[in-house]
């Protein structure tokens, strides 16, 4: 059971693009966890937020689940603890997202803050967040939920696009959020890209550009500035890479966040493109079921490793 003074640890997966391997991730990560607290009697629960384009569920083996987060968003059950189905494992559980194309034309609706109590909630010791594609507002306030952020991404230029557009809106919603009562600076952020002054250089409009603005014209303010960028940073996932190029496509990714959003995002692990990952998806198994001594499996074990929640906190 879940330390009560802190609650679940929350994991949350995002990427901004579609069939990145989020979900992959997502449903690897929490098996490799729930195996590490078996003895322990740690329990974990994968939740998928994916509203009409769900598929964490097949990940364990589910075609077809019992329930989903439409019959919560709905009022068709009290909670998510109602609707977490079971998996192979007895102390991983998951909730399926909705199928349901009427509730995922505006999934949350006015409940978006009774699903976050819902999650924060949930009798678990690890909650791992599993993310739709974009960076709408109702995402990026999820992925703030995570106490572990993971963005990821494959090798392609569309794909890191998409995660470098993420990250940037990602950090924007924090400064939007975080200064959410000062309306001076809310009001110069907004201006700072509403502006129909074209900017000298492309740099200009950048997420370090914009806090060097906001440090110079609100000097109080400038530590709060400054811990966004520091605190929480986003770990990087780089999925189906095929050769050394590609892992130096990422370090190129990483350096570029860096210098533009002033983020430095730690790499978590690169995962080697193996038509076995594809063979066990499409079996509606998880990889390290179906291949437990795998190379991939022994990385999601490391992965847990250096995510688990050390006894007496909240945080690795």
């Amino acid at each position: 059971m879940a330390d009560p003074r802190s609650g679940p640890l929350l994991v949350a997966v995002g990427g901004g693009k579609g069939g990145v391997g989020k979900s992959f991730v997502t449903a690897n990560l929490a098996l490799a966890l729930a195996r590490r607290g078996a003895a322990a009697g740690q329990r974990v629960t994968a939740v998928d937020l994916d509203f009409g384009g769900s598929n964490l569920n097949l990940f364990f083996g589910e075609t077809f689940p019992a329930r989903e987060l439409s019959d919560f968003l709905d009022g068709r059950a009290d909670g998510l603890d109602a609707i977490t189905q079971p998996t192979r494992l007895g102390n991983l559980r998951y909730v399926a997202g909705s199928f349901d194309l009427v509730t995922a034309v505006d999934p949350v609706r006015d409940r978006k803050l009774d699903l976050v109590r819902e999650i924060v909630g949930l009798d678990a010791d690890y909650v791992l967040l599993d993310l739709p594609a974009g960076s709408s507002p109702a995402t990026l306030d999820f992925f703030f939920l995570g106490d572990i952020k993971i963005v990821v991404t494959n090798p392609e230029a569309t794909a890191l696009h998409n995660a470098y557009g993420f990250l940037k809106n990602y950090l924007l919603r924090r400064l939007l959020t975080e200064f959410r009562d000062r309306r001076e600076m809310m009001r110069f952020i907004l201006d700072f890209y509403r502006s129909e002054r074209p900017p000298p250089a492309a740099t200009d409009r950048t997420i370090t550009a914009l806090v060097a603005a906001l440090r110079e014209a609100f000097p109080q303010s400038r530590a709060e500035v400054a811990g966004i960028l520091q605190h929480d940073v986003p770990f990087l996932v780089l999925n189906r890479a095929r050769s050394r190029r590609d892992r130096q496509y990422l370090e190129r990714f990483q350096a570029v966040v860096e210098r533009n959003l002033g983020l430095r995002c730690p790499t978590l692990g690169v995962v080697r493109e193996d038509r076995r990952v594809g063979q066990a998806v499409r079996s509606a198994r998880p990889f390290l079921t179906t291949h437990p001594r795998h190379r991939i499996a022994r990385q999601f074990e490391t992965w847990a490793a250096r995510l688990e929640r050390r006894p007496g906190t909240d945080r690795p």
